[in-house]
């Protein structure tokens, strides 16, 4: 072969090599809407030389949890300071660049989103004034430019973690934009997350200058609320849900005024923090991030924050299924509680209606979670019972979708305190005698779930009995009215009743709406559903009269409050109605009472004339007593009110009852 022939194929061969990467030139938009769950490799390369900071130097076993467990991208936080020169040409220590070339690899081999950064290199952010460190910052990102600048598209460059004072607004700026002309000398269509000032806050970000570029994504930090987030003080309420709320979509309006899209780059609590608010606070960043269309990146340090056990390669899974399993759409834990002392009982919203079946489970400290029940998809409560005392149970609720994913709820723990015998003492000293007057605020000495039950463990008015939960309001003058009476809650009263025997019992309530319903059990009697009446206020009462049939002796008397509208309580005035003197027989075989729509038939079926017959009010007033006699009677209901009647009939000295209801 000829040399010119040899100097034309080499010319053909310059321009037809095929690079190891050709960018496809993969828009921000499409990137963040691929990267739905991240996760830091925190305190491993950020340590002064890697390593140094309680972490084991990174393996690729890593990188198969990573992608095992569902996540979509990796953060790698680098410390550059101690491996890069600090003269000029700066240059970066081989051994690093291949140690954390080797870890983005092992990454991208698995087909992860990777985040490279600079972080904690504290002397751009102190000293960004020097010349010499604005030199060797960009010289830092022109190094990883050109090595890097065939990795394949889904390597993500970000600046500067977290920049903060003495660095101003204007320096940060400017340190962006420089480093951004650097890395586009090499890497045109790179993705290049640029992030404000002052810890990289959201308000930061919307106030930072906005880099002249088509590849870039926008980026904060939360840690919020604080000081819950950092320092594990107080618990996560509402508020701050709404205060998260708002953050997000103020976020979200930069964003698509700008079109810009946005990696949440840190977020997350330490484990000093409450459980139950931790991971309440946890979701609430998983469902605003879902709901925004933001990138979440949790922060996982090996330490307070720690997601990963990486010496024993196991995950803290409460967290960690929350991140990747979990959506606006999963169910919510409402409430868990000990009821009685020995029953758990969970609480849970369904967020969708079309679940196939829902799935329980439950761990303790010492072990993982595991299925304890499979329910219908429209199931909201369970409750179990017989577990071992003294013992913190975590339960979560998964809704389970037959050709889908499953959707984890935030997990929600409880104590099952060591059985304590608890004594009931009638807070008057002695048993309350029926008949006679039970005051509403009165009820038994014991205990929440003992001797009453309230929806929380704050006597909210702060009267009479303040150290209990329930609810108890000063009318003045001695007087009081149990207030807020929610569904499911009940108090309990050690009563004595004196005979066996019909009773009348009258419930002097206060309610605005009316239609509250409750209802007395008495020993082994229960009463039907009782309803508030109307007064239009929560002061005056009215009263709601029914009877119920007593056996003697000291027992408990329990009233449960069913449903709403709310209504308060005064006292139960309790009467016996059949005196003994007019009822002394109460067989009812003797006669047959018919209704009809304007009268009472009454038939003896005695041998002997029926001489006289009469009709008592349930408190043994006489109402009327027909003339006429013989074996049929008929009395006219008119202007009778509906309710418990009796009839007798006297023949000779013998006299016969029957209780009624006219309706």
């Amino acid at each position: 072969m000829c040399h010119y022939q040899k100097t034309l194929i080499f010319l053909f061969s310059i321009f037809i090599t095929v690079p190891e990467f050709v960018s496809a030139q993969l828009s921000p938009k499409d990137a963040i809407s691929q990267m739905k769950e991240g996760i830091n490799m925190g305190n491993t390369l950020e340590g002064p030389n890697g390593g140094d900071w309680g972490n084991p130097l990174p393996q690729e076993y890593l990188f198969d949890m990573y992608k095992n467990a569902g996540f979509d991208f990796v953060r790698v936080p680098v410390r550059w300071d101690n491996h890069i020169a600090k003269t000029s040409p700066f240059r970066i220590d081989e051994a690093w660049f291949k140690r954390v070339e080797q870890v983005l690899d092992w990454g991208l081999a698995r087909g992860l989103y990777m985040v490279v950064n600079s972080h904690h290199d504290d002397w751009i952010k102190s000293g960004y004034a020097n010349p010499v460190n604005q030199a060797r910052f960009d010289s830092l990102w022109s190094q990883v430019a050109v090595r890097f600048k065939n990795k394949s598209e889904k390597l993500i460059f970000e600046i500067c973690n977290e920049p903060v004072d003495p660095m101003t607004k204007a320096q940060n700026d400017e340190m962006h934009k420089n480093a951004i002309n650097v890395i586009r000398k090499t890497n045109p269509t790179r993705l290049i997350i640029f992030q404000g000032i002052s810890w990289g806050s959201s308000d930061a970000l919307m106030n930072a200058a906005i880099p002249n570029d088509k590849y870039i994504i926008g980026s904060f930090h939360s840690y919020d609320p604080w000081p819950f987030g950092l320092e594990g003080t107080g618990t996560f309420t509402s508020a701050d849900v709404n205060t998260l709320k708002a953050k997000f979509q103020a976020v979200k309006s930069w964003s698509d005024k700008n079109n810009i899209p946005v990696f949440l780059g840190e977020f997350g609590g330490t484990s000093k923090c409450d459980y139950n608010s931790r991971m309440k606070q946890y979701k609430t960043y998983v469902e605003l991030a879902s709901t925004n269309g933001f990138a979440l990146c949790a922060w996982d340090d090996g330490g307070e924050f720690q997601i990963m056990y990486r010496q024993t390669k196991t995950w803290f899974d409460d967290i960690k299924d929350m991140l990747v399993h979990s959506s606006v759409t999963s169910p919510k834990i409402s409430n868990l509680a000990i009821l009685q002392d020995t029953i758990v009982k969970l609480v849970w919203t369904n967020m969708a209606a079309n679940y196939d079946s829902i799935y329980v489970e439950r761990r303790t400290t010492l072990s993982t979670f595991k299925r304890i029940a499979s329910l219908k998809g429209n199931e909201i409560t369970f409750s179990e019972y017989k577990l071992p005392r003294n013992t913190e149970y975590y339960y979560r609720v998964i809704a389970r979708y037959t050709n889908g994913s499953d959707l984890y709820s935030y997990p929600q723990k409880v104590l099952l305190p060591t059985y304590v015998t608890k004594v009931r003492k009638s807070f008057t000293g002695q048993p309350i005698n029926l008949p006679g007057k039970v005051e509403a605020e009165n009820f038994d000495i014991g205990g929440e779930g003992f001797t009453y039950h309230d929806s929380d463990t704050k006597n909210i008015t702060g009267s009479y009995r303040p150290n209990e939960g329930i609810d108890i309001y000063d009318r003045g003058n001695g007087t009081y009215l149990v207030a807020d009476n929610y569904p499911g809650e009940w108090l309990e009263y050690t009563v004595n009743v004196s005979e066996k025997g019909l009773y009348e019992i009258t419930a002097a309530v206060a309610s605005f709406e009316g239609g509250g319903t409750f209802k007395i059990r008495i020993g082994q009697v229960e009463s039907d559903i009782i309803s508030a009446p109307t007064t239009v206020s929560w002061l005056n009462t009215k009263n709601a009269t029914f009877t119920m049939n007593l056996a003697a002796g000291v027992q408990i008397m329990r009233i449960t409050f069913i449903d709403k509208p709310l209504f308060n309580m005064d006292y139960l005035e309790v009467k016996k109605i059949i005196p003994d003197a007019v009822y002394p027989d109460l067989r009812n075989d003797e006669f047959t009472v018919r209704q009809t729509n304007q009268e009472l038939i009454v038939s003896s079926t005695l041998d002997l004339p029926v001489e006289r017959l009469k009709l008592f009010s349930i408190s043994g007033a006489e109402i009327k007593i027909p003339n006429n006699s013989g074996t049929n009677f008929r009395i006219s209901t008119q202007g009778i009110h509906h309710g418990i009647y009796a009839v007798q009939i006297i023949s000779g000295n013998q006299k016969f009852s029957k209780k009624i209801i006219i309706h």
